[in-house]
């Protein structure tokens, strides 16, 4: 993995082999974290583009509810923008951070994003999208 950015709420790799993104977030997170966050995922998009993401939120620890509507309608519109078409997203174990995913998803219309509860089921659905 080419570590693209990597600080102690966020860390952005590109995985060459599967030609994706694994963006792991870590602690917790308010409207303004996730929103730069999201700001530095696009980033990262832009300097090495892919078609898929695995977006993992195990590690998450916090509601950040109040950023939903930006990342489900904005944030992925923005992802889809630079081509994006698939993200797999791995739950939080933590129950607020998992309410404030679903409300996000509420949002979203493009891409295809499918939600796990754990990275090994997310990581085998990723490898298979987009064969043809």
């Amino acid at each position: 993995m080419e570590v693209l950015y990597d600080s102690p709420p966020l860390a952005i790799s590109y995985d060459p082999a599967h030609e994706w993104l694994y963006v792991e977030w870590r602690g917790s997170h308010t409207a303004a974290s996730a929103r730069s966050g999201g700001e530095q995922v696009l980033a990262c998009l832009r300097q090495q583009p892919c078609r898929k993401m695995l977006n993992d939120n195990t590690q998450v620890t916090s509601d950040w509810e109040s950023a939903a509507r930006w990342v489900g309608g904005e944030y992925y519109r923005q992802l889809a923008e630079l081509r994006m078409h698939y993200v797999a997203w791995v739950c939080a174990t933590n129950w607020s951070a998992r309410k404030s995913m679903e409300m996000a998803m509420l949002f979203i219309t493009e891409p295809t994003v499918v939600l796990f509860d754990d990275v090994a089921t997310a990581y085998t659905w990723l490898a298979r999208q987009g064969r043809y």
